[in-house]
């Protein structure tokens, strides 16, 4: 679920003249749109396949005793972390086509970020738990 959500949710936002992005919309309404980056737009839906995945692997791992569903339940979960570490992460510092224009732009990281590692890592621990859990 937290996957789905954050998909939904900021991953990064750029802050200008004290959290406002109307100051830009006027001016130049296509650059205004970058103030915020949903999980979408950094990843083009691609978390929303991998929850399905996640469900599906989780179901096989818990219920069905699937050692491979749980080994590829902990491969998801690792390569969620990378992705937020790795991808997702370094953007949240960095302002973009928006600080080149104005130099008080702030850039910070959303709860979007937060849900990805939090799934990411509930992912890797459920797998090593069902991989770990007696036969």
């Amino acid at each position: 679920m937290l996957l789905v959500v954050s998909e939904f949710s900021t991953v990064a936002s750029v802050d200008v003249a004290g959290g406002t992005c109307e100051l830009i919309n006027d001016t130049d309404p296509e650059l205004a749109e970058r103030c915020t980056l949903t999980g979408f737009d950094r990843n083009g839906g691609a978390f929303l396949l991998l929850a399905v995945l996640v469900l599906v692997m989780a179901w096989g791992a818990g219920l069905g005793g699937s050692r491979p569903a749980a080994v590829a339940l902990a491969v998801v979960g690792v390569l969620l972390l990378a992705w937020a570490l790795l991808v997702d992460l370094p953007v949240t510092g960095e302002t973009g086509a928006i600080g080149m224009n104005f130099e008080d732009a702030t850039a910070a990281a959303g709860p979007g970020l937060t849900f990805e590692l939090v799934a990411g890592a509930l992912a890797l621990v459920a797998g090593l738990v069902s991989l770990l859990a007696p036969s």
